[in-house]
Parts: C-alpha cells; sequence; structure tokens
C-alpha cells in the first residue's frame, strides 16, 4: 500500500511542503502572540516582587539618586582629562611648527623619467586634469586617455 502524503512528504511537491512550512510558522507565531500577555503578567508579577523587595526593603531607592549624581562625576573627570591633555599639548607645541620637511614639487620632466614617457605627454596629461591610465605588470602606463578623448 502507498504511504499517505502526510507520512511521505516527498510524495508533495515543492510548492505544497514550502507552503505548509509557512503556514505552520505562522500559526506558531500566531499562537506566540496569543501566549504573550500571560507571560508578560507573570513576568510582571515576580518583577513586582522583585521591585519591592529591591526599592523599599532594602533602601534601593537612595543607591538609585546615587547614580545621577555619579554620571555628573564621571563627565566631569572626562572633561577634566581632556581638557588638561589639550592644554598640555597647546604649551608643549605652541610656536613648534613640526612638520617643516616637506617635499619638494615634481616637475614634469622627473614624472616623465619616472613613467618613462615624453615630457610633451606629461604636459598634454596635466593641461587635461583627469586621465585614465592603463599600467603593465611593473606599473609603466600602457595606455592614457583623457577625459576630452574618452567621450
Amino acid at each position: 500500500m502507498k504511504q499517505p502524503i502526510i507520512e511521505n512528504r516527498r510524495g508533495a511537491d515543492p510548492l505544497q511542503r514550502y507552503g505548509q512550512g509557512a503556514l505552520t510558522a505562522a500559526f506558531w507565531f500566531g499562537f506566540g502572540m496569543l501566549l504573550r500577555p500571560l507571560v508578560t503578567f507573570a513576568a510582571w508579577l515576580m518583577g513586582g516582587h522583585f521591585l519591592h523587595e529591591t526599592v523599599w526593603t532594602n533602601e534601593g531607592l537612595v543607591s538609585l539618586a546615587r547614580v545621577p549624581a555619579m554620571y555628573v562625576v564621571v563627565v566631569f573627570l572626562i572633561g577634566a582629562v581632556l581638557t588638561g591633555w589639550a592644554s598640555y599639548n597647546l604649551l608643549r607645541f605652541r610656536n613648534n611648527e613640526r612638520r617643516t620637511r616637506q617635499p619638494q614639487p615634481v616637475n614634469p620632466q622627473e614624472i616623465a623619467v619616472f613613467y618613462r614617457v615624453s615630457t610633451e605627454q606629461v604636459h598634454r596629461w596635466q593641461r587635461a586634469g583627469r586621465i585614465v591610465m592603463a599600467h603593465d605588470d611593473q606599473g609603466f602606463p600602457v595606455s592614457a586617455r583623457t577625459q576630452r578623448e574618452s567621450r
């Protein structure tokens, strides 16, 4: 005798299997949504007892009032440390420009020697302002198109 489709899921087509899976997931989600108020109420009851125990019996309200004061102290300390650091750097580096060694500008002849092209080609590239350049494996230009040539 042939097995029923409910026991032999391979007998159902894929659309039917995915549809049944989606429907099952949707109903489990709905069941969870129906149980949510009950779970919330139970959590509230347990949390209510914990809140009463912490705040009123163990004087937790006093420690809760200390939290904002502690935030103010921490923010003030961080501000003081950063202000002190900035003041120290201002005093240390005032009138002392350490970035005095700037590289000399590169002229078109040096660029031409580096790329192994003519100086006239470098001047064309500079006038174009925007070029698209392809390089070989060693990094030397194979082709270069200016913006005007590519349009």
